[in-house]
Parts: structure tokens; C-alpha cells; sequence
């Protein structure tokens, strides 16, 4: 059964040019998380034209509605990715020919594609602590690996894929620039959501806990849910740490 809303969030998608896989995948997604959290999908992403100015931004509109655009500005593309599903998100791209130059300062992808030999890249990324990044670089370099962004504790690297399929990495059929610039998954959401309710429980906490108005419950509450947060990244780097070592 089909939802009225994201019937209409997919036309107004449309309209904004973004292609159809981007549109069955988007709305898919959010349609899921949707289901998942029972939420009425109005209230949490708002009106569907207001969202699909989110989704979809003027200039990818503007981009699809005067043709092509100068081939300096074709081939470069900046984008950004949850870190949940980010790795998917590079390889998926890197397979199109986009390499990844660096991070900029607002955490986006900032990607080329070279016109005349494109090729596939693949990527990793790393957990890298204070003062370990020349040994992380220095590890991974004799596989080709190169250094190519940096955002927070994270490092990523990238390398062509010739490295790992020979002359198959070579582009023969060069898919058109992607016209969407976020990506966001299903687990950040769900992400987004728990931090949300962590607000609230704090503020209840406040409220409930300390109804002398000291705010020493929400201040409990939100300590609480610092250290849990504290405890999933520490978990997070220390899953990257078994995995490069097994």
C-alpha cells in the first residue's frame, strides 16, 4: 500500500531532477524508518516541498534544467555521508570514477573525476587517535593506500583499484555526476531519533528530579547519556582496532 505522502515527497523529487534511482532509493529508506519508528512521516520530516528542497537543492534543479555545465565544475563533486554507511556510500562512488581529494572544513567529500582516463577508486577509513596518524599512513602506504581526508578521529585512504583488479579498474561507460549531495542511512536516523528522546529524558529528568528548578536531574540524566554515547564510540574504535588486527 502506498503512503499519500511519500507519493508526493517522490513527485516533488522528481521535479527537482533528481534521478529516478535516487528517488526510489531515498524514499524507500525513509519509508522504512518511517514504518520502524511509527512516526507520522508530516511530523518528522515536515512537509513533503519542504523537504524535497533538503533532499534535492536548488542548484542540483538548476543544474538539470540549463544543461550542461562548464567541465571544470562537471567533474568535481562535494558531498557528505553519515559515518554509519559512509565506506558504502565512497566504494559505491569510487566505482563510478570519483576520487576523493580531501575533507573540507563542514565534513564533506570533496570528489574529481578525471575526464579524459576515469578510473575506479576504492576506500577505507580508519580510527586514528591523537599523535598515531604518521604510523596509521606509514602501515597502510606499502598497499597503496594514501591518505585523502581527515574529519575528527577518523582517516581515509584511498587507492586505485587497479591495485587489486588490474585493467579492469579502467572506465569504459562513465555514469553521469550524481546529482544528490547527502546521504544519510537508516541507522542514522534511528541515531538521530535516540538522541532526541535522551533530550527529552533529560529535560523530564530536570523537570521531575529536581523540581526546585537546581537542574540537577537534567544534568544526571544527560550525564547518563554522555557516558553511553562515550561508551559506543569507544566500542566503535575498538571494533576497527580488532578488525585491522585479524
Amino acid at each position: 500500500m502506498t503512503n499519500p505522502y511519500f507519493d508526493e515527497l517522490a513527485d516533488r523529487l522528481r521535479a527537482r531532477g533528481l534521478p529516478e534511482d535516487e528517488v526510489s532509493r531515498t524514499v524507500d529508506d525513509l519509508a522504512a524508518f518511517a514504518a520502524e519508528s511509527g512516526t507520522d512521516p508530516a511530523q518528522e520530516f515536515g512537509a513533503p516541498a519542504e523537504f524535497a528542497s533538503q533532499v534535492a537543492p536548488d542548484e542540483a534543479r538548476a543544474g538539470a534544467r540549463t544543461g550542461p555545465v562548464p567541465p571544470d565544475e562537471a567533474e568535481t563533486w562535494k558531498w557528505r555521508a553519515d559515518a554509519f554507511h559512509e565506506r558504502d556510500v565512497l566504494n559505491r562512488y569510487g566505482d563510478e570514477g570519483w576520487e576523493v581529494e580531501r575533507v573540507d572544513g563542514t565534513g564533506r567529500f570533496v570528489s574529481h573525476r578525471d575526464p579524459d582516463a576515469p578510473q575506479r577508486w576504492e576506500y577505507r577509513r580508519e580510527t586514528v587517535l591523537r599523535g598515531r596518524r604518521d604510523a596509521v599512513v606509514d602501515r597502510l602506504a606499502p598497499d597503496g593506500w594514501e591518505p585523502c581526508g581527515t574529519w575528527i578521529c577518523f582517516e581515509y585512504f584511498k587507492r586505485p583499484k587497479a591495485a587489486s583488479i588490474g585493467p579492469e579498474a579502467r572506465l569504459r561507460d562513465v555514469p553521469r555526476m550524481p546529482s544528490g549531495h547527502n546521504f544519510w542511512s537508516k541507522r542514522f536516523y534511528g541515531f538521530m531519533a535516540w538522541y532526541g528522546a535522551l533530550l527529552g529524558a533529560a529535560f523530564l529528568g530536570g523537570v521531575f528530579l529536581a523540581p526546585d528548578g537546581s537542574h540537577t536531574g537534567f544534568l544526571a540524566v544527560l550525564l547518563v547519556g554522555a557516558m553511553v554515547l562515550l561508551a559506543l564510540v569507544a566500542g566503535r574504535i575498538w571494533r576497527d582496532r580488532r578488525r585491522r588486527t585479524s
